[in-house]
């Protein structure tokens, strides 16, 4: 597996708890938080955040996410709704064969992706297009993830009632942009993903999920790393972003056996000509240019060495956590 260089964590602090909605007298509230925003709706926006509809199709980005690694494989899973394009994102990594059994990026006509506003109970999440259908959708506390996508399926139950309470996170960026995001960690997931002859099932591997709805900047970059797995008879997960949400406590949280701490900023350092060299193995990367719109990113898969401090201080070594890192450029 590829192997990702150790980021420099101050120690957490503990996050407040949650509002009660992302808007308030009609701007979004900036913050970082443990637990779910009750109404993460953007209705109430006035002055330099309101937006007709027009605009709202240009400008409002949505994406539900998702991430799980056993023994065997790892899945990147994501719908994503860019307003006037819909994608999505299936790639499945085959950790014993040490290759990518699927790659899937479309880039598809608007209206082919619909994501809700609620990121809990109520969210649902749809793309359909040639060959494919996928969808996430939370009803009771159990998510359940589904696609069929080219030679491939996946069947997924996440039981979020058993995962401890997620990160939520506002950030604006000045000049009417601003961003939503909630991150649930250490989700237990029961079902089956399969590829072509290749077919892998989970028996209470740890997922994460990643809902961001916001109005980010027209030139978008990031830096991004997630993972979340039982280490140790621990139950490890930290979300690590240098570049997106750049205000308000940002979305770098550290879960162990518990709520989230808030790990402060973090920086990245590898080397972006040779995205490889820190990883080694388990490379994906897509280039979409379409002049007014377009996309760079790479997405290693690997595993994590180094260590974590909790809130407590206690100091937890790292070996071969499975995750997944990013570094995304997007002009939309």
């Amino acid at each position: 597996m590829s192997e990702a260089s150790e980021k420099s964590v101050p120690r957490p602090r503990s996050l407040p708890r949650a509002p009660a909605r992302v808007v308030e007298a009609g701007s979004p509230i900036a913050g970082a938080w443990a637990g779910a925003v009750r109404d993460a709706s953007f209705s109430g926006l006035s002055a330099e955040y309101a937006r007709g509809f027009l605009e709202r199709r240009l400008v409002e980005k949505r994406w539900q996410a998702l991430f799980v690694a056993t023994r065997e494989v790892m899945l990147s899973f994501a719908i994503v709704d860019a307003g006037y394009l819909s994608s999505g994102i299936l790639s499945v990594f085959d950790r014993g064969a040490r290759r990518l059994l699927i790659d899937s990026h479309p880039v598809l006509p608007p209206l082919l992706a619909w994501i809700s506003d609620e990121p809990n109970d109520g969210l649902r999440a749809l793309l359909t297009g040639p060959r494919l259908s996928a969808r996430i959708e939370r009803s009771g506390g159990r998510v359940l993830a589904t696609a069929r996508w080219g030679n491939a399926a996946v069947d997924l139950s996440l039981d979020a009632r058993r995962a401890p309470p997620p990160l939520s996170a506002v950030s604006d960026f000045g000049g009417g942009r601003f961003n939503f995001t909630q991150k649930l960690a250490a989700i237990p997931t029961e079902g089956e993903i399969v590829v072509g002859n290749a077919r892998f099932t989970l028996r209470g591997e740890l997922a994460g999920l990643d809902f961001t709805h916001g109005h980010p900047p027209r030139d978008t970059a990031w830096r991004w790393a997630f993972a979340s797995s039982r280490h140790r008879g621990r139950a490890i997960a930290f979300n690590l972003s240098e570049g997106f949400m750049r205000s308000g406590g940002g979305e770098n949280a550290l879960w162990v056996d518990g709520a989230p701490c808030s790990v402060g900023p973090v920086r990245f350092a590898f080397e972006p000509s040779a995205p490889l060299a820190p990883w080694r193995i388990g490379f994906r990367a897509q280039n979409i240019d379409l002049k007014l719109v377009a996309s760079r990113y790479v997405q290693p898969f690997g595993v994590f060495y180094g260590h974590v401090t909790t809130a407590d201080g206690e100091r937890l070594e790292l070996e071969s956590l499975p995750g997944v890192t990013e570094d995304h450029a997007a002009r939309w």
